[in-house]
């Protein structure tokens, strides 16, 4: 930390009034929140330099763009210290906490799907996707790494019995279709409210979005809507989706975005349950571990009135129904207990 506090007050030429470590997520970065006469900024440093690359990448296209996103403002030699702008005292997700669906959450959340819009728009056609981190496009291989980190770090881990063979036959037809999936688009792929930063003016800003690829632009608009934590209401979420598809003047497209809806929340509620299942049951993380029975009541929803998993994906939706089951969540507060 003193190293990285040097660094910040090398560039500044002037001493830090505060320099103080932020709470870590589900990444390894670290960030810091440091002050100098007056004016804040977030200090950053993160071992992983492809990681680093990508999000400089990102930052340069979305400023040359000028999207709210922050600026880069100095890069060490190592290129795995960084100090970043300041953009905002709050997440959307902490203004969400504290407020409930308030008339503010709901003029955030419109600001921020028209933002992502613009976002997705102005950068169709100007984005070298080969500077991506881990992948360039959402094809078969995150798609299918999504499915299995599912099957690996949630239902492996809760011991649900299932057919492998026929679940991961039913996954590669899930890949096939998901590839399909139109209008594609710059997918931020992270997009939530705990990385929407508002400022004191409720402006509203993207971060973390290193893990941008190449997808369908259904898929960040599900993430932020349905997350488990911010817990929307049904006709909120709907109203929303309305809303975001407005921008959408060519028809065509706007029609593939909307049959697009429901595997882009089939997929991101697998993901988003390996994800609490790895973070939350095996790494014990808070954060994830409360939205576990959130994320798991979103998939159950989805399995229960989209007949899409039922008709074609039956091992898959059975496993969905297990999941609900009173035995499996006994395990699961075992777990958590332990």
């Amino acid at each position: 930390m003193q190293h990285h506090q040097e660094f910040f007050e090398k560039f500044l030429g002037n001493k830090a009034d505060s320099f103080t470590a932020l709470p870590q997520s589900g990444s390894s970065r670290i960030n810091y929140m440091a002050s100098s006469e007056g004016k804040k900024y977030v200090v950053t440093y993160n071992e992983n330099n492809l990681e680093n690359e990508a999000f400089f990448y990102f930052s340069n296209l979305f400023d040359d763009l000028n999207l709210n996103t922050p600026n880069v403002l100095i890069i060490n030699e190592e290129r795995d210290l960084y100090v970043q702008e300041f953009l905002g005292n709050q997440t959307l997700s902490e203004v969400i906490s504290k407020e409930g669906l308030s008339e503010r959450v709901k003029d955030l959340v419109k600001k921020s799907l028209k933002a992502l819009f613009e976002l997705q728009t102005k950068t169709l056609g100007k984005v070298d996707f080969r500077n991506s981190f881990e992948y360039e496009s959402y094809d078969d291989l995150p798609i299918t790494h999504d499915l299995y980190y599912f099957k690996n770090f949630l239902i492996d881990v809760l011991e649900i019995e299932y057919h492998k063979s026929t679940l991961l036959k039913e996954f590669k037809k899930i890949s096939e279709i998901i590839q399909k999936l139109e209008p594609k688009v710059l997918m931020i792929r992270d997009f939530q409210s705990r990385n929407i930063l508002v400022n004191e003016k409720n402006e509203i800003f993207f971060i973390d979005y290193q893990s941008a690829m190449e997808g369908p632009a259904g898929y960040d608009v599900i993430s932020f809507l349905y997350q488990a934590k911010a817990n929307f209401p049904s006709d909120f979420k709907e109203e929303m989706l309305d809303y975001y598809l407005s921008f959408w003047e060519n028809g065509s497209e706007r029609d593939a975005l909307k049959k697009s809806f429901n595997w882009m929340k089939m997929m991101r509620f697998l993901q988003v349950l390996g994800a609490y299942g790895f973070r939350g049951l095996i790494q014990r993380k808070s954060h994830f571990l409360a939205s576990l029975f959130q994320g798991i009541e979103n998939i159950y929803e989805l399995n229960q009135t989209w007949n899409q998993i039922s008709q074609n994906f039956p091992e898959l939706y059975f496993l969905i129904l297990r999941l609900k089951s009173p035995e499996v969540r006994s395990k699961i507060e075992d777990l958590i207990i332990d």
